[in-house]
């Protein structure tokens, strides 16, 4: 037997066996009756000794809830240049081919395994144990395992192996991350080799991830302090589109269905793209069970904004909120695979702990990036990505030009090198009474609060944005919820609450107020071609921050243009009018004399048109609230 099973073993056997003296049925009848093996395995799942999803919440094999909290590996056994501060080479792969270069096939190797010796030891585990986590998320590279195309090396499973063992000694459950595939899952060099992206379009590259993920799940199918298995680390194709959705559904569903052949129980995590997650729908109509989504947020870095705890408060009440919703509706657990503060100047190591106090009341996962990291220079910094880091200045040996000596020496020094330990961060994470942070604040709903019925007027969620609402004060006065992406480009998402006109009119109305969904949520007065995402329009409306902007599509299915007026402060008078062919678009501010915004002929706006209030929240997981007043519509002005 592994010497990762456990009495859970014996227990599971047991379970098994009783299931087929139930079912009446031999072993000599089971082989080849897939029926039969389906009502096993179901009946075994009743009992699974495994850490697994139940509902919304992870459990552990006695089905009670479990809050795994920890941290990443990185840099062990997939490297990631920063990590080392090497500057020049951009991912593992180029680094392995300058020692492979430089000293041969064999002894780059012997260099690689003599830096994974090093990088993390058995002491690390014992200082992980002691930030408070029970869990680290381990990623590798695949070629870790593969020698050539659907064989394995030797030597495949030993760091694996070694790092459970560590996990079982200091009660430190371990996620089992293919952090980069065969091809690539994505441009970025944290695949292990950067700009490739194969995975979707090349059926080999899925051919061989799912034979790798096999043999994993073959190896340590009965291992309980396996958390959970992790197919693809961040699936973001080529950072600028969506368009390998569907081949990313494909290939999960290929190595899910490997996977399950030999391992009934483990947890299988499923990775969101820079979309998000909702586009897999619910797991369970792809036939996938005991799974857990998983997404990765760095607020305040790589382009989420300003590092402030102003982006983390939004990032909080609005993100995660939405996505607490979701993961219900959707009856399935989470993991933040990876995250972090990093600046103390916003939150820091308290804001840390309140992250994972969050993920904890939900019974949410939570792995920070990361555990470990050496730069040329020793001491802890003020802003950390990091754990642990070298106390005193690295022996740095430059892959390029140092001897093989120095190179030796530098890998070894790494297993003994004094660590600069981040203990703010460790005692706000083991802190009995963490500080209190003022992190909530009133988010933009979900739901409408207000769905009042219309009179003369009709509401449409345009293109399926979120289904929003309205409080009627009277004929002249309400307040209006819309979500939806933007009224931008070729094609709109928004709430329009209008009524059909035909002739010369006039549409006019105040915002007094537009809450802050997003910078760039929108309230204002349309008239439009009609109800088609890319209908015709003039558009004349007012940002959070109180600026006005006019637009227009000139014909149904062209890009719109759009002019910023300027920034003022609510309340916002706005009027449109159309007389013959022109329509002219009009703002003030208090009782100021109206100032003409915009005035265009349009022929696809001349005949029968839409007009009245268009709302929405540029965030399409909420509702942006709107509150108009003096509306007016007068047919037959000017």
């Amino acid at each position: 037997m592994s010497k990762y099973k456990s009495k859970w073993s014996f227990l599971f056997l047991s379970a098994i066996a009783g299931c087929v003296m139930v079912l009446g049925v031999s072993c000599n009848q089971m082989c080849g009756k897939k029926e039969v093996k389906d009502r096993i395995m179901k009946e075994a799942e009743k009992t699974n000794p495994f850490v697994h999803a139940a509902g919304t919440r992870i459990v552990d094999g006695n089905g009670a809830p479990l809050t795994l909290k920890g941290c990443n590996l990185g840099n062990w056994l997939l490297l990631e240049m920063w990590m080392m501060d090497v500057k020049g080479i951009h991912d593992q792969h180029e680094y392995e081919e300058i020692l492979a270069t430089r000293f041969g096939e064999a002894k780059k190797d012997e260099l690689m395994e003599l830096f994974r010796a090093n990088w993390i030891t058995e002491r690390d585990f014992e200082i992980i144990r002691s930030f408070g986590f029970n869990v680290i998320r381990l990623p590798f590279y695949y070629t870790l395992l593969e020698d050539e195309p659907f064989t394995l090396k030797p030597d495949a499973f030993k760091w694996l192996d070694q790092c459970l063992a560590w996990g079982e000694k200091y009660g430190i459950y371990v996620i089992l991350d293919m952090h980069g595939v065969p091809g690539g899952q994505s441009v970025d060099h944290t695949t292990g080799r950067a700009g490739q992206n194969k995975l979707y379009a090349d059926q080999s590259c899925r051919d061989r991830a799912a034979w790798l993920w096999l043999q994993i799940a073959e190896r340590y199918k009965d291992s309980t302090i396996v958390a959970a298995y992790d197919f693809i680390n961040e699936p973001f194709g080529d950072y600028k589109t969506e368009d390998h959705q569907q081949g990313l559904i494909e290939v999960m569903d290929q190595i899910y269905k490997e996977v399950r052949s030999v391992d009934p129980h483990h947890m299988v995590m499923i990775p969101g793209t820079f979309a998000g997650i909702k586009f897999y729908g619910d797991p369970k109509a792809l036939g996938w069970e005991n799974v857990c989504f998983q997404e990765h947020y760095y607020p305040g870095l790589h382009g989420w904004g300003e590092p402030t705890y102003e982006t983390h408060k939004k990032f909080i009440n609005r993100q995660l909120v939405s996505l607490d919703a979701y993961m219900k509706e959707m009856d399935t657990p989470f993991l933040l695979g990876e995250f972090n503060v990093v600046f103390r100047q916003a939150g820091g190591p308290s804001l840390m702990r309140y992250y994972y106090d969050y993920l904890a009341e939900r019974n949410w996962a939570g792995t920070m990036w990361s555990y470990k990291i050496v730069y040329k220079k020793g001491g802890l910094g003020q802003d950390n990505w990091y754990m642990v880091k070298n106390l005193n200045d690295a022996p740095f040996a430059d892959t390029r030009t140092a001897s093989l000596e120095e190179i030796e020496t530098y890998y070894r020094w790494l297993g003994t090198m004094e660590y600069a330990v981040d203990t703010d961060l460790q005692d706000a994470l083991t802190a009995t009474h963490p500080e209190q942070l003022a992190i909530f604040e009133p988010y933009p709903p979900i739901a409408p609060p207000f769905v009042d019925a219309l009179t003369g007027w009709q509401a449409t969620d345009i293109s399926n944005a979120l289904t929003g609402g309205q409080r009627v004060d009277s004929a002249s006065q309400m307040a209006i919820y819309g979500g939806g992406a933007d009224i931008y480009k070729d094609t709109d998402q928004f709430r329009f609450v209008s009524q059909p006109v035909d002739g010369d009119f006039e549409l006019e109305a105040t915002v007094t107020a537009l809450e802050e969904a997003h910078t760039f949520a929108k309230a204002g007065l349309m008239i439009r071609g009609g109800l088609a995402p890319d209908d015709a329009l003039v558009l004349v409306n007012v940002f959070p921050d109180s600026q006005v902007t006019v637009a227009c599509r000139e014909e149904k299915g062209a890009m719109i243009s759009e002019t910023k007026q300027v920034i003022r402060e609510f309340p916002i008078r706005l009027k449109l009018a159309r007389n013959g062919g022109v329509i002219r678009a009009y703002f003030a501010f208090g009782d100021e004399d109206w100032q003409e915004a915009g005035r265009y002929e349009i022929p696809a706006l001349n005949g029968p048109v839409q007009a009245g209030m268009a709302v929405l929240s540029h965030d399409n997981r909420f509702l942006a609230k709107a509150e108009f007043k003096d509306i007016q519509l007068r047919k037959g002005a000017e």
